[in-house]
């Protein structure tokens, strides 16, 4: 017995297939806690998250491929009838790279170019995932009886991998290291 099955058919499902194949990887990247809170009239936030790099990228990283792992800070107007409004943003870029030569891990803050060296990969990503008293905006940026939504994400940016990387990262879950937005209100 022979079915029939038209080309269009046939992409789709392999377009299920692939993006099926990113959505039912477990998640490795989970943040634990974050929160907001003001000194001196200005918002600052501390986070803490779990950072696991899968086993090809963890080579890949090993072989001098570098990595940028973003943080994502949002800050929102909740609304009832639209979609909640983008207020305020900030990103904070981290850039992951192994010394083979020192066997030591190197991480550059993108934002501010300081640059920390690491003897083991567990410490450096710990370094990461946690953040302290940073610095977001001041008090005068929110008003009155207005309801906010905080939220924040960490994930490792494809775009920023090697050329040749890039294609198969796209489409295998093994690159797909990222968090879900962790929310709370302000």
């Amino acid at each position: 017995m022979l079915i029939k099955i038209k080309k269009v058919d046939l992409i789709c499902i392999i377009i299920l297939i692939i993006f099926t194949n990113r959505l039912i990887h477990a998640e490795s990247v989970n943040i634990n806690s974050a929160s907001t809170y003001i000194d001196n009239d200005i918002f600052y936030l501390d986070s803490s998250s779990e950072f696991y790099l899968s086993k090809e990228a963890y080579k890949a990283l090993r072989q001098g491929i570098s990595f940028e792992i973003h943080t994502d800070f949002q800050l929102l107007i909740k609304r009832k009838w639209f979609w909640n409004k983008i207020i305020f943003e900030k990103k904070i870029i981290h850039k992951l790279e192994h010394k083979p030569l020192t066997e030591n891990f190197l991480i550059t803050n993108m934002n501010t170019g300081i640059v920390n060296y690491y003897k083991n990969l567990g410490t450096a990503i710990n370094a990461i995932s946690k953040i302290s008293k940073m610095k977001l905006f001041k008090r005068s940026k929110l008003q009155k009886n207005t309801n906010y939504l905080a939220r924040i994400r960490l994930h490792l940016d494809i775009d920023s991998l090697p050329s040749p990387l890039r294609p198969r990262a796209y489409f295998s879950s093994d690159w797909n290291i990222s968090s879900q937005w962790y929310k709370w209100e302000i």
